[in-house]
């Protein structure tokens, strides 16, 4: 592998997230970017590359704007003539752009660099963006069966609950334990911790996922810059080596069936969720780092289910480790060996999807430098690892360190 520079991040910013119908996504990343330069004791003018998440609301919001992100928001910064890459990789947007940014600055093509997301959610159920009935999968598969994007969870959630032993009381700690940290983070929507009668109380979405255990659609933004790590220090001495960033794409013959098709094609081998477990395979060997090395994990608990099974991808586990380690304590967000979801997950945020990937790696600095107030983890945490997945195979994961 090519020999790249050392990187590291000297800020971040973040719009809370929720629902802000009078606020445009141009707004929204302008907040984050300016917060990420206060982070970071840096002028826009110093910013050498950009790169943005193009969201998928299209249909639905800001038109044009919604495509090309990164002139919109460079536009309302105030154009100062640099580089500017637009991406929509679904979910795992952030994560992919994070990693384009940090592409810029560890081949020394630039100096500095920023990854920025912005997110205005079309409201509801995650929908189609078109009615082209011959070539558009996702209107294709709506229209067949109706199916939601949590339908497919439950159904993967059934079939770990006939494959692995996972129960009820498992999928409702889930809710317990990350929201228990949710008041405690300025930037999250819920700020309330549930009990587990409050969660399987709350209505059943799609058997047997409940309300409380599947996460919202919001609103967000959030801004990553990046540093040549040599130069870092002029701008902060708590400099967050980036040992690696990676996105995956699905193997064929694997056994999930990814959103928008109605069918998978199983090969003996192969697995589940292998764009998930190629990005992370990706990033252990490109950091020369193991799963015993992480200290802290941000992952996608876009439902309870997924809290699981990304676990177990994460820590390239046996399938059915996750409830173990969740049954035990030890990944308690606060005082377990191995916290995760300090920031509340998914479940206490709601997903704006491209902006997820950087607000996990928001949470990853503020946790690595000790600046997480109330829900900072108790573990001295020295390396974190952040995971986000997409629509129809796509996922972004990346690994930082402290580099004092």
């Amino acid at each position: 592998m090519k020999k790249f520079r050392e990187v590291a991040v000297v800020g971040v910013g973040l719009h809370p997230w929720g629902v802000f119908p009078d606020r445009s996504m141009r707004e929204m990343a302008v907040e984050a970017i300016t917060e990420a330069l206060a982070d970071a004791k840096m002028e826009w003018r110093e910013i050498e590359s950009m790169v943005s998440g193009g969201y998928l609301w299209v249909s639905q919001r800001e038109g044009m704007f919604g495509i090309l992100s990164g002139t919109a928001i460079s536009s309302a910064m105030g154009g100062i003539g640099i580089p500017i890459t637009s991406c929509a990789n679904a979910c795992a947007t952030g994560g992919a752009i994070f990693r384009e940014a940090y592409l810029a600055v560890a081949s020394g093509l630039h100096d500095t660099a920023i990854a920025v997301a912005a997110d205005k959610s079309a409201g509801g159920f995650f929908r189609p963006q078109s009615e082209d009935k011959e070539f558009d999968l996702d209107y294709i598969r709506y229209v067949m069966t109706g199916e939601t994007n949590p339908a497919y969870w439950a159904m993967e959630c059934v079939r770990r609950m006939n494959d692995i032993g996972t129960t009820e009381d498992d999928l409702a700690m889930v809710k317990v334990i990350t929201s228990k940290v949710a008041p405690a983070n300025p930037k999250t929507r819920y700020k309330k911790a549930f009990s587990k009668e409050q969660v399987l109380e709350s209505p059943m979405v799609c058997t047997p996922l409940h309300l409380l255990e599947i996460c919202a659609t919001s609103d967000g933004a959030g801004a990553v810059i990046l540093c040549d790590a040599e130069k870092a220090r002029k701008y902060t001495d708590k400099p967050v080596l980036v040992d690696a960033a990676a996105i995956g794409s699905p193997t064929f013959g694997d056994h999930t069936i990814p959103l928008t098709y109605l069918s998978a094609y199983p090969r003996p081998g192969v697995g589940i969720l292998t764009e998930s477990r190629n990005a992370i395979a990706a990033v252990y060997k490109m950091s020369g780092r193991k799963p015993e090395d992480i200290d802290i994990i941000e992952l996608p608990d876009n439902s309870s289910w997924h809290y699981f099974a990304y676990l177990d991808c994460m820590l390239q586990a046996q399938d059915g480790e996750a409830e173990k380690l969740l049954r035990s304590g030890k990944v308690d967000p606060v005082d377990g060996d191995l916290p995760v979801c300090p920031s509340g997950g998914l479940g206490a945020c709601g997903e704006a999807v491209v902006a997820q990937g950087l607000f996990q790696i928001y949470e990853l600095v503020k946790q690595l430098r000790g600046e997480a107030g109330e829900r900072q983890v108790k573990n001295n945490p020295k390396v974190g690892l952040a995971q986000t997945y997409g629509y129809a195979g796509n996922n972004a994961a990346c690994i930082l360190s402290k580099a004092w």
